[in-house]
């Protein structure tokens, strides 16, 4: 789902191994573009590391990320507003993109339908992680006047739909972006289930206005994900209620014009996914364009074939279709290559099941 380990350390590196692993059965979109290893590991930290760097910015707490809590914050300076910095910079997209250009035209070479897909962490995501509680600041008085409102969430906003517009410039239909909602997800999943559909309907409107401002024709999936570290997720739930309750209010206010390719939805404990029927019931409630592919995150390499192969035909006789196959995050959470290339093996054995 876009992140490697971190010695596939290069674009090209990256590509030739969803190629070479997936073969047949990959969907057509290489990751390339997060081929760095801070990326790989932490898929945020080299923008929270470049936004340490920016002078209106001063430290909150220091963190060695050895836990999800561990981690470097920030917030504005008495005055300063982050439409004085260059986040656009910081964030990196663009300059990842290109950095893929020449790997992508090689493997277009031989495979002239292959794609590049491009990690994008929503802006929510990025705040969230940067300025905790304080990205929900509404108002600054302190600020120019039009620096005031929402004076952290808005410029990320902005810079993130200039980075968009820049990569699409240059490939066109040739990329799809691929937005990560990890803080929404855990939101909705940590949520009472009557206080749910509220906070799923905010983060579908919040996707939408991003999404609107994408040219007209660009091609997006949506990765929801528990968060991880060591493979392991942040939550575990009971079913697949909350991915469902996201999903269909991201569904539900996506902007004409521009394409839904696929929603990822994070399935299991990161040992296993569940092979009772009433975790997968949910899927059935499912309402997504006829178009948009759905991929189960439910590949462990860890959990035996025959089970596994039991937790999809759940997943697939509530849905009541055939499902994409994909590992429940980013497969840079695995700490070597190996461990990738057996979950994209375990992947592909699923995925033979349904032929």
């Amino acid at each position: 789902m876009g992140s490697l380990p971190a010695q596939l350390d290069s674009p090209a590196k990256a590509m030739a191994f969803a190629v070479d692993t997936a073969g047949e059965f990959l969907d057509g979109l290489v990751p390339g573009g997060e081929a760095d290893p801070y990326r790989a590991q932490w898929y945020i930290r080299p923008i929270i590391d470049r936004l340490d760097s920016i002078p209106v910015l001063e430290p909150v707490r220091r963190g060695d990320w050895s836990t999800l809590h561990s981690r470097n914050t920030f917030r504005l300076r008495p005055g300063r507003s982050l439409g004085e910095a260059d986040i656009d910079a910081a964030l990196g997209y663009a300059e990842e993109a290109g950095r893929a250009l020449e790997a992508l035209a090689d493997m277009r070479r031989t495979a002239p339908g292959l794609r590049l897909q491009v990690g994008i962490p929503t802006p929510f995501v990025i705040g969230f992680i940067a300025f905790e509680a304080r990205m929900l600041v509404w108002r600054r008085r302190s600020a120019h006047r039009g620096d005031r409102r929402f004076p952290y969430y808005r410029p990320i906003v902005d810079a993130t739909v200039r980075e968009i517009l820049r990569i699409h410039e240059t490939l066109g239909d040739n990329v799809v972006f691929q937005l990560e909602l990890a803080a929404e997800t855990l939101l909705c999943a940590r949520m009472p289930a009557v206080l749910r559909q509220a906070v799923a309907t905010a983060a579908g409107r919040a996707i939408a206005r991003l999404v609107a401002r994408a040219p007209h024709g660009a091609r997006f999936g949506v990765h929801l994900c528990y968060g991880s570290l060591d493979d392991k997720p942040v939550v575990a739930p009971r079913s697949t209620e909350a991915v469902v309750v996201l999903a269909n209010a991201i569904a539900r206010y996506w902007p004409a014009g521009r394409h839904l390719e696929f929603v990822h939805l994070p399935i299991g404990n990161g040992k296993q996914a569940p092979v009772r029927p009433r975790y997968y019931e949910p899927l059935a409630r499912l309402e997504l364009p006829a178009t948009t592919r759905v991929a189960a995150g439910l590949a462990h390499p860890a959990q035996p074939l025959e089970q596994a192969r039991q937790s999809l035909a759940a997943a697939e006789s509530a849905y009541g279709g055939l499902l994409d196959i994909a590992a429940p995050c980013g497969l840079g959470r695995y700490s070597t290559v190996d461990r990738a290339r057996s979950a994209v093996a375990h992947a592909v054995a699923l995925a033979e099941t349904d032929l």
